[in-house]
């Protein structure tokens, strides 16, 4: 059976579908808000599985996902509708995510409500086509060795937290956003005392390194209502490709959240979740 967090709630079902590197809980803001009006839960992506962390077990290893595919993430979610037998959901995605939630999307549209993609990593496609005819050279740019190399464990959670505020990129975060992440994005490692990322480096930088190549090709066929969320600083949802999704999905509603970036639901996690009750309060009755 595939993990999952329950965040409360009730009503219809809402499904958050977490980013590279993070787990579901890191996002407690951004969901909490949602709990008022549906009730909601989060699957664990394969990196979070038992075995995840060292690369076996049910999880598999790292390198498997060559053949995975983005598209067996969103195979991924949905056995894991067909194990707790979900239907009608309101799917919400970030980031990986938000592909995940797409693709599975275009493959059962009858299982979604309404989907809600938070900067989803749509590529501009001249970088995706170079991403196919040289697989070897997205493996090797400087964001995916980064994540390779990235520090892995601290001795004590209060150490990782004074580390995290000190680095430029966690400076729209607010403490108690940051305090989320080393809380539920740590792990105790009972055989050493310290506390180690729950999301393995491993398979951070083998996700980033094979970038979602078909997600041009589905979105036209996408009929689920839909709400594009970007954040205006974003360095992943790049303007031009913004630009064309806009044009690619004529039917949806896009949304630009100023003065934030790829990491909304957590520099304005109640600002971003007030966008997305917005809109599907808007929607008719009976796609709340």
């Amino acid at each position: 059976m595939i993990p999952y967090d329950d965040f409360g709630g009730r009503g219809p079902l809402l499904h958050f579908s977490h980013p590279n590197a993070y787990t579901p809980g890191c996002f407690r803001q951004f969901l909490g808000p949602f709990t008022a009006r549906y009730r909601v839960l989060a699957a664990h992506h394969r990196p979070l599985w038992p075995g995840g962390q060292d690369g076996g077990g049910l999880a598999g290893r790292p390198e498997a996902f060559i053949h995975l595919s983005w598209d067996g993430v969103a195979d991924d979610l949905l056995r894991f509708f067909d194990e707790q037998r979900l239907e009608g959901i309101t799917g919400v995605g970030h980031s990986l995510g938000g592909v995940a939630t797409m693709l599975a999307a275009r493959k059962e549209p009858e299982r979604f409500r309404a989907l809600a993609l938070i900067e989803p990593v749509f590529l501009p496609p001249a970088v995706l086509a170079a991403a196919r005819a040289h697989p070897q050279a997205a493996a090797a740019q400087p964001f995916v060795l980064a994540a390779r190399r990235r520090r892995d464990r601290w001795p004590s959670r209060q150490d990782a937290f004074e580390r995290f505020r000190a680095k430029p990129v966690f400076d729209g975060w607010s403490d108690e956003a940051l305090w989320d992440y080393v809380n539920h994005g740590l792990r105790d490692d009972p055989a050493t005392g310290e506390v180690a990322l729950r999301f393995p480096r491993e398979w951070e930088a083998h996700i980033y390194s094979h970038p979602p190549t078909n997600v041009w090709e589905a979105l036209p066929g996408l009929t689920t209502p839909t709400l594009g969320v970007r954040g205006a600083t974003s360095d992943t949802l790049f303007p031009d490709a913004w630009a064309l999704w806009q044009t690619l999905q004529p039917a949806a509603t896009f949304v630009e959240m100023a003065e934030v970036g790829h990491m909304l639901t957590m520099e304005a996690p109640a600002r971003a979740a007030e966008v997305v009750i917005g809109w599907l309060k808007g929607l008719p009755m009976g796609r709340q």
